[in-house]
């Protein structure tokens, strides 16, 4: 059986077309947003407060704490989008400060829980960086 040349052009044009779709898709994708808004903020500080049973004032502290962290983390941010290497340390300078921040508000026992759950997300980051490592 033969096949003329112009049916192969034209297998060939739609599976060109097929594919451009598919990258254009996939490339199209919205991407996560790196910073949280106001309600993931306070959700973030619902839960901590939750988790380590922290007094209504104790936990309006944080609150403001986690609010001004992210809003300088958004300022810092927006100078340095195409620097991975500049976001990743301004990322982890104010994020180390929060954390800081947040402890020196906090009792020995609330203390102790807190380094647990930074060590906890501590251990996922590097989960996650491994296996992104493996898939390239």
């Amino acid at each position: 059986m033969r096949i003329s040349n112009s049916v192969l052009k034209h297998t060939g044009l739609c599976c060109t077309i097929i594919l451009f779709t598919l990258v254009g898709t996939i490339l199209g994708q919205p991407r996560r947003r790196t910073l949280p808004d106001s309600s993931e903020i306070g959700v973030m500080v619902d839960t901590l407060a939750a988790n380590l049973t922290l007094s209504d004032s104790v936990k309006s502290k944080v609150n403001r704490v986690y609010f001004a962290s992210f809003t300088e983390l958004k300022k810092e941010l927006g100078g340095n989008r195409d620097d991975f290497r500049a976001m990743r340390n301004i990322r982890r300078e104010i994020t180390e400060k929060r954390e800081k921040d947040t402890m020196a508000l906090l009792n020995d026992k609330q203390k102790k829980a807190f380094t647990k759950i930074i060590e906890k997300r501590h251990n996922q980051m590097r989960e996650r960086m491994k296996e992104r490592r493996r898939q390239f």
